[in-house]
């Protein structure tokens, strides 16, 4: 499991996770902002075939945080999508009920997995770069959201916002 420390382990954190799944098409790390909406255009017109279950990811800013001991921190914050991309032409009531309930089971699981690295960072990592190594994840206002269409393209799924904290002093005063 990588230890947290940047945006290069983030991603690969997500994509071990996503990865640990087994049930999931192919992770696709993309930008922020309006390169990151052509980069999802691009990946749902023309990559991602129809039944393909894929997790898109992105970063979307970076707050920091000091606290009054002078410890900063970082927070990620991370958008992460369990979605299906449908087949146009054969889309009734109950296969798109389907996809959305598969999705959503992929990403109770993929929280899960979440939930449990943060307990192993918690118990096996306690310092990193001479400082205090603390890493939070949190579900941003604690709720799934559901994908009906993207691009274009008729999907099922479903999108998390995560926040993952972490400390960077000793990124910024080393």
């Amino acid at each position: 499991m990588p230890v947290v420390t940047d945006l290069i382990s983030l991603q690969t954190f997500f994509e071990m996770a996503v990865n640990t799944l087994g049930t999931v098409d192919d992770f696709h790390a993309v930008s922020s902002g309006s390169d990151g909406v052509k980069e999802i255009n691009s990946l749902f017109e023309r990559t991602i075939k129809p039944g393909q279950t894929v997790a898109p990811y992105q970063v979307a800013e970076t707050p920091l945080t000091d606290n009054a001991a002078g410890l900063t921190q970082a927070t990620f914050a991370c958008t992460l999508m369990i979605v299906r991309k449908m087949d146009s032409t054969v889309q009734t009531q109950a296969s798109k009920l389907e996809a959305r309930n598969d999705t959503w089971l992929r990403m109770l699981r993929l929280l899960g997995l979440i939930r449990q690295a943060a307990e192993w960072y918690a118990a096996n990592v306690t310092e990193v770069a001479g400082q205090a190594y603390e890493i939070e994840f949190r579900i941003f206002q604690d709720k799934l959201q559901p994908l009906g269409s993207i691009a274009n393209a008729h999907t099922q799924g479903w999108l998390v916002d995560l926040d993952v904290t972490i400390p960077v002093n000793g990124l910024m005063y080393s």
